[in-house]
């Protein structure tokens, strides 16, 4: 083989190997940016989900303290019909030991 053509060998060589790292960053490049799309979608996918959670708890918290404002709204509506009747029961005994209370006089 002459000078001429080994010389031309290594050239050639030489290209394809640039040709190789060139084709190899690009792809590297391909492959970052591809990755970083992915990170973004699945971050962006797991906020979602997230909300959607935070949501669901929301609603589930906002329904809980409605049913439990309800049931204090029953047992105190209860209790002030309790004390209605018993007011009702004794308003006029009442009334009598107040007047006693206060004039002295039995009516």
């Amino acid at each position: 083989m002459e000078y001429i053509d080994m010389v031309g060998q290594i050239i050639a060589a030489e290209h394809r190997a640039k040709a190789l790292a060139q084709e190899g960053a690009r792809r590297g490049e391909e492959l970052r940016a591809g990755l970083e799309q992915e990170k973004a979608s699945l971050r962006e996918s797991c906020l979602a989900r997230a909300k959607t959670r935070v949501e669901m708890v929301r609603q589930a918290e906002q329904a809980k303290a409605e049913r439990k404002i309800a049931r204090l709204d029953e047992a105190q509506r209860q209790a002030l019909a309790r004390m209605e009747e018993v007011y009702e029961k004794n308003r006029a005994g009442w009334t009598d030991t107040l007047f006693t209370m206060i004039t002295g006089v039995e009516p």
